[in-house]
């Protein structure tokens, strides 16, 4: 009779072991799935906190008139360069006349107010354009050609989409983003092209409509 009761008390000691190395071992997967939504939602807020840029060489703006005529005082705005691009543009080259810069002009936009900026390589435009008073073009984030796909991430952090040799982000979202609301635009890109893991042309701006 004691050997019974002896043997029910270590079965039940025994038990009470078990459920309670369960409890910590759910406990504990419990804090490991916490910590994996954390890590996720911290993922997502730093995908919302994409910067984006909206200059050239800190004078010109997009959408922005008198930015746009300080930027090139001496050149007539009227100078398109059309079937270049799925919008007419306006042409520029730096002094060194290696570096191209285009600033498109949507249908419907002002004079002068153009919505979407590309800087390149000029060899990849095969155009005449015309050469501006400055060493390089640059955002005010500090993008530049030839810079690498690593720097390009330090700066701006994980991108939208990567296919291929294109680097995109995006900045779609309205309700919750300031810099939408003060252009009154529905959308934004960023569009960075690499050739050996180097940046050969940046293209950012308002999707066109």
């Amino acid at each position: 009779m004691v050997n019974n009761m002896f043997l029910k008390l270590m079965l039940l000691l025994c038990l009470l072991i078990f459920i309670s190395c369960d409890g910590v071992q759910t406990k504990e997967v419990n804090e490991i799935g916490a910590l994996e939504k954390q890590d996720e939602f911290i993922e997502s807020v730093q995908e919302v906190k994409f910067l984006p840029d909206s200059t050239v060489n800190q004078i010109l703006i997009l959408n922005h008139v008198e930015s746009a005529v300080r930027f090139y005082s001496n050149i007539s705005s009227e100078e398109y360069i059309n079937y270049l691009r799925e919008s007419p543009v306006l042409g520029f080259c730096n002094k060194g006349k290696d570096e191209y810069l285009l600033l498109y002009q949507y249908e419907g936009g002002v004079k002068n107010g153009f919505s979407c900026f590309e800087i390149g390589n000029i060899n990849d435009l095969g155009k005449g354009v015309t050469a501006l008073d400055y060493e390089s073009f640059k955002t005010e984030s500090g993008l530049m050609l030839g810079m690498s796909l690593e720097e390009l991430v330090d700066i701006k952090g994980k991108p939208y989409n990567q296919n291929g040799d294109k680097v995109i982000y995006q900045l779609t979202d309205y309700p919750n983003s300031s810099f939408l609301k003060r252009y009154n635009m529905p959308a934004y890109f960023l569009e960075c092209t690499l050739k050996d893991d180097r940046v050969i042309r940046i293209k950012y701006g308002f999707n066109y409509p």
